[in-house]
């Protein structure tokens, strides 16, 4: 009997430099919990939801945990292959643009404009990505008249609603932002280091905004072929 004790006293003590049993069970269930908040996040936004999916991501701790880490967002994402139903696609409106308004030759930078991202969105949030989203879809349905101009006029309807303004002659603009090249900075303009500058968007739909009693209905000045760069020529002489 002495002997029995004497080994599970020695199989108690922890060889040098490894934590105690205790911090080594708390390790062990920090670790169990972070892949299952893991797996209920990825269960919770890949594919159908189901009353289990959704019962996983309710479980206690799960989304304030997966938020804090950036992880609580949709995985269905394809591969990136850089052609334009990969890139980010956003929605703006010129208020009140002149009448030789050209989205494409010129910056208009002393124009009023509105994004569909309102100021102050969270760079990486879920915000965010719903507006991107929504403005992905846009570009999906382009040139499908009936689906582009309900989609186009909800998404402005929306936009001037909540800039306040009731009035006026307005142009909206569904924009590509293309990625950058591969080079480094040193290779590059200055002025082209910012992924934001203008010349990084390719303007895939242009129309102007009439307000019919209380819809602002879209008549369409161009689409794709007012890009800057075709859909070939995907790369910048510097």
């Amino acid at each position: 009997m002495q002997t029995t004790r004497e080994a599970a006293s020695e199989e108690d003590v922890s060889p040098p430099g490894f934590p105690s049993p205790g911090v080594r069970t708390l390790l062990t269930f920090l670790l169990f919990f972070h892949f299952f908040a893991i797996f209920a996040g990825i269960a919770g936004n890949f594919g159908a939801r189901s009353g289990l999916r959704r019962q996983l991501r309710a479980s206690p701790g799960v989304q304030p945990y997966l938020h804090t880490l950036g992880l609580d967002t949709g995985y269905g994402y394809g591969l990136i292959s850089n052609t334009a139903d990969d890139w980010d696609h956003l929605c703006q409106i010129v208020i009140n643009p002149p009448a030789s308004f050209d989205p494409v030759n010129e910056d208009g930078e002393d124009l009023h404009r509105i994004d569909l991202i309102p100021e102050g969105t969270k760079r990486w949030g879920m915000q965010k990505r719903r507006y991107l989203t929504l403005a992905g879809w846009l570009a999906a349905v382009q040139g499908e008249d009936n689906e582009e101009a309900a989609l186009v006029s909800a998404i402005a309807g929306g936009m001037l609603r909540r800039a306040q303004i009731a009035s006026g002659a307005h142009r909206f603009l569904l924009l590509a932002q293309r990625t950058q090249d591969m080079i480094s900075l040193e290779e590059m303009d200055p002025e082209f280091r910012d992924p934001n500058h203008p010349s990084w968007f390719d303007t895939l739909y242009n129309a102007d905004l009439i307000l019919d009693e209380d819809r602002w209905s879209p008549s369409t000045r161009g689409g794709q072929g007012e890009m800057t760069q075709s859909r070939g020529t995907r790369r910048r002489d510097r």
